[in-house]
């Protein structure tokens, strides 16, 4: 019997502990050694996935039940391997809740989250998630680093909703229904990030991103009051939910955005899709984002941690 289009929500919702267990076990056998991170890579960062040996690459298409991602530079493949012998995940291309806003009961964000609960249930300790951002910070420029000390999150909740019986990676007890949300972002890791990001002469600043739904790029009067008021750094489209439930299920949380744009002083976001595709295709910038995450990961296994 064809389910009707709510009933395929309320089944989505209902059963979501059960896909996302489907879809971690359909992965496990793949696994050799277990994983120590699950890195997603933002717009256009998919080159960084060149930085992973011993390659094993499964399409989002072949896991059961995995979100398939829709905009450009999001390619779409979990790859299993590692990174300067640190072994990993990487999720290829990420959804957006811009993409599935419209799905009712909660769907939309459920399906932005679902790889990072895979991640939490196949025991993965530690996330690491990239983005592209635009710079609110005065001294942000183009190119630029902001790593995450903390961030605004203008998204919807993710653990709004039915409370799932998920487990803790590092107890193993049930997650928080409340979750507080102090020191969300590991500062050991920040620091061994902003390291390797000072090997590699990059200009790393550490602040406060701003997640916002888009897809619409963001006033003047918006820019201002998320600079002057909220006291952001930059601004982007995604990341803020998937750390949310990193910290939910346990996961050490690490976070590095890359300055695509800069928003003038009067607010003024004068950009496009274009603009930032060509910054993030840029073969200087792609470079100096994989030397620095490929020194994270060479610090992180010389025990900076």
């Amino acid at each position: 019997m064809t389910l009707s289009y709510l009933e395929q929500a309320l089944e989505y919702r209902d059963n979501y502990e059960a896909k996302v267990a489907e879809a971690a076990n359909y992965i496990k056998p793949f696994l050799q050694d277990k994983p120590e991170f699950g890195l997603t890579l933002g717009s256009g960062l998919g080159n960084l996935s060149n930085l992973v040996e011993n390659q094993k690459v499964i399409r989002y298409s072949e896991i059961p039940n995995f979100p398939l991602t829709t905009i450009p530079g999001h390619e779409g493949n979990l790859i299993i391997g590692s990174i300067s012998q640190v072994p990993i995940i990487v999720l290829k291309g990420r959804k957006h809740y811009y993409e599935v806003a419209d799905l009712p009961f909660n769907n939309g964000i459920l399906q932005v989250i679902f790889p990072i609960h895979v991640l939490a249930e196949l025991g993965i300790p530690n996330y690491f998630s990239t983005n592209a951002a635009g710079g609110l910070n005065y001294n942000l420029k183009v190119g630029d680093f902001l790593l995450i000390q903390s961030h605004i999150n203008l998204l919807p909740n993710p653990l709004l909703g039915k409370y799932h019986n998920f487990r803790r990676v590092d107890n193993k007890q049930r997650i928080s229904r409340f979750q507080p949300m102090n020191s969300t972002y590991d500062p050991k890791l920040t620091e061994i990030l902003e390291e390797a990001a000072y090997i590699n002469k990059n200009k790393a600043f550490i602040g406060v991103y701003i997640g916002v739904t888009g897809p619409s790029y963001e006033t003047e009067a918006e820019c201002i009051a998320f600079r002057d008021s909220l006291g952001a750094d930059a601004v982007g489209m995604s990341t803020t939910g998937e750390n949310i439930v990193a910290k939910n299920r346990g996961m050490k949380i690490v976070s590095l955005s890359l300055i695509t744009n800069v928003i003038s002083i009067n607010g003024t976001n004068a950009t496009s899709h274009e603009e930032v595709k060509s910054v993030l295709e840029n073969l200087e910038t792609n470079n100096k984002i994989a030397l620095t995450i490929k020194d994270f990961f060479r610090l992180y296994k010389e025990g900076w941690y």
